[in-house]
């Protein structure tokens, strides 16, 4: 199985300065993706952002209805996806990044506590320097919908992650 492409089109209407309110909706669509037994990388990716930037971004600019996926319910996806890559976290450079990113901009959407994913952070961002110390390229997240076009304005911050 790999990430459906209904996904990838919300995401994409979503990108831009007249983006559409899809994300929420493109979490619903991931998260029963997740439940009915898809554990492809790249859907994983995508949930791990969905669950996290909806949770920071208010409905209207993400189209989150809360009715239908709460935000009790989305840190728990979090967790449970996050917690499917734990065999391959370390060796993996573009994981490493973004949910060390996600942890280091707001460890309280995650679940758990804040001092927990601080730590998480720093040891992923000092991972990630000693797999790529020259960081990852913009162009590998080329394609990959709102979780491509937020990690690559991201991956090219001056000093950053």
């Amino acid at each position: 199985m790999a990430l459906p492409q209904a996904i990838l089109d919300l995401e994409n209407r979503s990108v831009g300065a007249r983006g559409e309110p899809t994300l929420g909706h493109a979490l619903e669509l991931a998260a029963a993706e997740w439940r009915a037994g898809n554990r492809d990388r790249e859907l994983r990716l995508h949930l791990l952002f969905l669950c996290w930037y909806c949770s920071l971004e208010p409905p209207f600019l993400t189209g989150l209805d809360e009715s239908r996926v709460p935000s009790s319910t989305s840190v728990q996806l979090f967790q449970d996806v996050y917690a499917s890559f734990a065999a391959a976290t370390q060796d993996d450079a573009e994981l490493l990044f973004t949910v060390g990113l996600m942890a280091q901009l707001a460890p309280w959407a995650l679940g758990e506590d804040v001092t927990t994913w601080e730590s998480r952070s720093a040891a992923f961002r000092a991972r990630y320097r000693s797999l790529l110390p020259g960081g990852l390229k913009p162009t590998i997240f080329e394609g990959r919908g709102a979780y491509g076009a937020y990690f690559a304005d991201q991956v090219v911050v001056p000093g950053g992650f």
